[in-house]
Parts: C-alpha cells; structure tokens; sequence
C-alpha cells in the first residue's frame, strides 16, 4: 500500500509500540489517526506530529467498549471520508495467570481479542467499499508458545482471528498482517531485566509490512525460531516455560495502552 496521504488509524498509540508507529506513518506521510485511552498524551503526540510537518488527529478511545470503536471510527470517517489502514496495536499487558480475577481475564480478553476484532469490523465496510485496505494486528511471541495464562490466551486467539480474517477478505485487495514482537522495551516492559530492543524496531516493521504485506513477521526476528522450536519439541518448551523464568518475566508487564 502506498502510505503517502493514507488513513491509518493506530490503537494504543499514547505511548510504546503504538507512539512508534504513529510517528514512523506520519514520516511517510500518512494521514495518522491516534486512538488510546489517555487523551492527554494522544494530544502531545499529535502536536510533536504536527510540527514536524505530519498530519494526526487525537480520538480519545477504549477499544475494550464498543461504543468508543463506533465513535472513533465514524469520526474518521466524518473528517476524511476513508479509512484505508489500521493498526490493532492496544492490549492489556503480559502479567498473568490461571490465578487472575474475573475481572482481569475478562479485561484482558475484551482488549486483546474482542478489541482488534471489534476494530476490524468497524473498518471493514468502508475498506470494502473501495476495494482497498491493510489491517496489521500486533500480537506476541506469547501467542505462539503459551507462557503467561489468560494473555497467552488472549494471543493465541488474535492469532487465529488474523488468519481467519486474511482467508476471509484474501479477494477483496485487503491485507492482513500479523506482527509477533517478543519482548520491546515499552512501558509494558518496564522492570523486565533481559535485553531487548526498542519499539522503533517494531515500528519500522509495521511500516515495512503495510507498504509490503506478508502474513507473519516476528521483531526482532531471532524469536521466529524459538517458535518453532517450542512447535517442533513441545516437551522442551514445557520445561522451559514450566520452569518458571519465562512466566516471571511475562508477570513482570502489566500495563494497558
């Protein structure tokens, strides 16, 4: 897709990941819409845009309800009549276990499942309409080796939305891509002590992937063959993961964007 004056709307875009990606669009002249919680910090984002020649608009969104995804979305549709990209970027941080309220896992699940999918939704029937449209889905290396309870979850079905929905709108000039990111020095990840490279890496790979689609990509790439590993040899995976270490470091993030 050409990104020069698209419309691209990023989810959880206030800091991280999301903040990365706004700006990485923005210096390809894309048109970025910037959806997260804290309206504060969408609106210093949008500034920093705007002043350095790029374009944004702030929409104050909670992709865990329903009636922020259709206010933001007809917004966007308000204001430029299309939505051509989106990136479901916003999700509950990664500290999780079987032992978790209710609550929790139901939060984590809105967010992280039924948010992108909710999101996806709402944008389809204008992508539809023009026969045009990219979603990238940020998911988790935790999506393909199950290392922290309800989010592993939650990841591994985001994982099987993607490719449900890219089977789905395959001949309708839609692309979807997901992106596995393993551990990226976020807020997300703050106070997590092992090395990892910063969200402009992801950033770089979501942009790359919109211009480019393929069906899957893991940033920084060394994660893509420990998942096959944990696929190839399970039982390894199963000490691993059972051992502890990967689970306390994924408890360690806790953090919605």
């Amino acid at each position: 897709m050409e990104l020069r004056n698209s419309v691209i709307i990023v989810t959880g875009a206030s800091s991280g990941i999301g903040a990365a990606t706004a700006r990485e669009l923005a210096r390809h002249d894309a048109i970025v819409v910037l959806a997260a919680r804290r309206a504060d910090s969408l609106d210093s984002l949008a500034r920093e845009i705007e002043e350095q020649g790029g374009r944004a608009l702030a929409v104050p969104t909670d992709v865990g309800r329903r009636s922020d995804i259709d206010h933001l979305v007809q917004t966007v549709l308000e204001r430029y009549h299309r939505i051509d990209g989106l990136v479901n970027n916003a999700g509950v941080g990664g500290g999780s276990s079987m032992a978790d309220s209710d609550d929790k896992m139901e939060r984590i699940v809105m967010v992280n499942l039924l948010g992108p999918a909710r999101c996806a939704q709402a944008v389809l029937p204008t992508m539809r309409e023009r026969n045009r449209g990219v979603i990238v889905n940020i998911g988790s290396v935790a999506g393909d080796v199950g290392v922290s309870g309800i989010y592993s979850a939650s990841k591994f079905g985001l994982r099987g939305l993607n490719d449900a929905l890219r089977r789905e709108v395959w001949k309708e000039n839609i692309d979807v891509v997901l992106i596995q990111p393993g551990f990226i020095r976020t807020p997300m990840t703050k106070g997590v002590k092992m090395p990892m490279v910063e969200p402009e890496v992801v950033a770089r790979a979501v942009v790359e992937a919109m211009q480019r689609p393929r069906r899957k990509l893991f940033v920084p790439w060394p994660y893509a063959p420990l998942a096959v590993l944990a696929k190839c040899f399970p039982w390894l995976a199963d000490r691993i993961v059972g051992s502890g270490a990967a689970q306390k470091r994924y408890r360690e993030r806790e953090q919605i964007t």
